[in-house]
């Protein structure tokens, strides 16, 4: 039997009525438990960059040779080796250094235990010789979750203008 056009017109709407409803109910209800738990690890990630504490900015990345870090085409593998890179960044960055959240991070949960979080930054500084800049980047890292909790193991930086 052909349905006719209003027919079928009727059927889609009703069919999406609950789709509709269950996507307001996902939106309202509270984030998951992942996000909850990421989200704390964030924000003390944030504050030790704005401390320019490399041991505890860095406490969040998987401690593993096979850690990857890609940032403006360059790839840094191994935890040792981007802590080593990181205490470089912020060694000759004496001065006054502040970082701020150009909007909400955003969440995807990609399969049980993994989610990818993508944070939209902005970097001010002024340095003891005078020099001042700024600039806006993004930073991606995939997160695993692990018995003793939540590590980055992989992570992705792009500036809008690299930092000297």
């Amino acid at each position: 039997m052909r349905l006719t056009t209003a027919r079928l017109a009727i059927l889609v709407m009703c069919a999406s009525v609950p789709l509709a409803a269950s996507a307001a109910d996902r939106v309202s209800a509270a984030p998951p438990a992942a996000e909850q738990a990421i989200c704390p690890i964030l924000a003390r990630m944030l504050r030790s960059a704005k401390a320019l504490d490399t041991a505890g900015f860095m406490a969040p990345f998987w401690h593993a040779p096979t850690l990857v870090f890609a940032i403006n085409g360059t790839l840094i593998t191994g935890w040792k080796t981007l802590y080593a890179q990181q205490l470089k960044w912020w060694q000759h960055r004496q001065g006054q250094l502040h970082y701020s959240e150009l909007g909400p991070t955003g969440f995807m949960a990609v399969a049980p235990g993994v989610e990818i979080t993508t944070w939209h930054l902005y970097a001010r500084y002024k340095l003891a010789d005078g020099k001042a800049g700024g600039s806006a980047f993004v930073v991606s890292y995939v997160w695993k979750h692990f018995p003793r909790g939540w590590q980055i193991v992989y992570g992705h930086e792009s500036w809008v203008h690299p930092p000297d």
